[in-house]
């Protein structure tokens, strides 16, 4: 018997979200597909609707997302190790190696062969090759975002001799924030998301002085000059008057006006737009470069295809395709600041072509596009428990609890025992 009740409401069930398919019947085949972060679920929802539109014979079924990435690839582990899977998953640039060892993905080489019209489809080299693992691709980048500067333009512009200028350096903006620090009525000068997954935001202080987290043997890459200059950084915004407080408190901050500087995601850029609107204006800065060879790390995931079942893989292999072209990726880049996984959009004036020019805020990651590299992690079953022990490191620095010199070899000590 055929079920023709309309999905155009999301119907919940379990752990699973019916997103967007215009009817639902057993002629159908059904697709489970795992994403990551609650403040990502309209777009996937939006994404969803939009191909079941285009795909009636498919119906899409949406997670309940987790919020680190971590998480999510322990749910991937034990939901297929239950038989309850997911049949698209999303997973980040970092640790999808992990899914790809366990042999949770299937490769999508012979599905790209296979696609006849693939060079004029937005696929660069450059692209694929984050979602590239020992030789095969895993999967399609479907978010792409780098570390940026959110400000408070009117919180600068109080306390700058030239209110027409962000300064371009971390001693110059470490002076904004000690200025809006002193201005009191619990004005805090910037907070920096040290809590990021995979301490991202780390790799990015060493990258963009020309250092690594991890070497490309797999070794620690910080414990050198360019760590300690990245951890005395970390210590400095400590010293102007951060207050450690969750990353999406500090965000709260941010949007109420009394937080004048967030480093963190540009994906977060539709958001605090949005939460912020009508209080004061918002500016964007790409964080400062101190080496010739700089480089900033690219965040996000990919999409993987991760059912065995001949059916369901091709259906799966049509939305991945369509969540990561063109359509799917301008919505992402419209609603978070990211950029788009597609080089297609950008070049569609129906599309990005005119956005862009219409909205500046959003090339502070774009413009990091030629020094992007590689979100690094460290190899083996502790990967993720060295992450959280670097974390805590760092927020000894950030609180003044350590200092630089002192938490540089404990935190390569640590890290030390647990890479095997």
């Amino acid at each position: 018997m055929k079920i023709k009740t309309r999905l155009y409401a999301m119907l919940y069930v379990g752990a699973w979200i019916f997103a967007g398919s215009p009817a639902y019947s057993d002629d159908q085949v059904t697709i489970h597909v795992s994403f990551v972060n609650s403040y990502m679920k309209p777009i996937h929802e939006q994404i969803a609707r939009r191909f079941s539109q285009l795909h009636p014979d498919i119906a899409v079924v949406l997670s309940s997302p987790v919020e680190a990435w971590g998480d999510q690839v322990q749910r991937t582990i034990l939901d297929s190790a239950t038989g309850n899977g997911p049949d698209v998953a999303e997973h980040a640039f970092n640790l999808f190696g992990q899914i790809a060892d366990r042999g949770l993905a299937q490769p999508l080489d012979s599905l790209i062969k296979q696609e006849k019209g693939w060079p004029s489809m937005g696929y660069s080299p450059a692209l694929t090759s984050l979602g590239t693992y020992q030789g095969k691709i895993w999967g399609l980048p479907f978010r792409i975002s780098t570390p940026i500067i959110f400000y408070n333009a009117d919180l600068v512009r109080s306390v700058t001799e030239n209110p027409h200028e962000f300064p371009s350096d971390w001693q110059g903006m470490l002076q904004v924030a000690k200025r809006i620090s002193a201005l009191g009525e619990q004005r805090v000068g910037m907070f920096f998301d040290y809590q990021a997954d995979g301490n991202w935001t780390f790799q990015a202080l060493l990258n963009l002085r020309g250092g690594q987290l991890v070497s490309p043997e797999g070794k620690i890459g910080f414990n050198n000059a360019e760590g300690l200059s990245a951890l005395t950084t970390l210590n400095e915004i400590g010293q102007s008057g951060m207050i450690d407080m969750p990353r999406e408190q500090a965000r709260q901050s941010f949007a109420a006006g009394i937080l004048g500087m967030y480093v963190g995601s540009s994906s977060q850029l539709g958001n605090l737009l949005k939460s912020s609107a009508n209080k004061f204006s918002i500016g964007t800065a790409p964080l400062p470069r101190s080496a010739s060879n700089a480089r900033i790390p690219v965040g996000g995931g990919i999409y993987m295809l991760t059912t065995k079942d001949p059916n369901k893989q091709a259906a799966a292999w049509e939305y991945i395709k369509f969540a990561t072209g063109p359509v799917a990726q301008t919505l992402v880049v419209e609603q978070t600041g990211m950029m788009p996984s597609n080089d297609l959009p950008a070049r569609d004036p129906n599309l990005l072509g005119k956005f862009y020019s219409k909205n500046p805020l959003y090339l502070a990651s774009l413009e990091q596009l030629p020094i992007v590299t590689t979100w690094a992690a460290f190899p083996g079953p502790n990967s993720v428990k060295i992450s959280d022990t670097i974390r805590e490191h760092l927020r000894a620095v950030v609180t003044l609890k350590s200092k630089p010199d002192i938490a540089l070899p404990a935190m390569t000590k640590d890290v030390q025992a647990l890479l095997r």
